[in-house]
C-alpha cells in the first residue's frame, strides 16, 4: 500500500527523512515551551512532497495531515 500511495520504496521514503533532519532542523520532531512534542519529521516530509508533488497549497494539508498552514 505504500508503495502504490507514494511510488517509491519504503527504505527510500526513510532515507530521504533521515537526510532531511541531517540537513535541516525544521524536519526532526521538537519539544515546545509548553513541552508538547511537535509534528514528527514524517508527516513534515509527507506534506512537502505533496506540496511539490501536486502542487497543493499549504491549505488544503490541514485536512487531510492535521497540519497548520503556518506550519506547512
Amino acid at each position: 500500500m505504500f508503495r502504490t500511495r507514494f511510488r517509491m520504496r519504503k527504505s527510500l521514503f526513510l532515507q530521504i527523512v533521515t537526510a532531511l533532519g541531517a540537513w535541516s532542523p525544521y524536519f526532526t520532531q521538537r519539544t515546545d515551551a509548553t513541552n508538547r512534542e511537535g509534528l514528527s519529521p514524517l508527516i513534515k516530509c509527507t506534506s512537502a512532497m505533496r506540496m511539490l508533488a501536486y502542487g497543493t497549497p499549504a491549505d488544503s494539508l490541514d485536512e487531510n495531515l492535521k497540519i497548520g498552514k503556518s506550519t506547512a
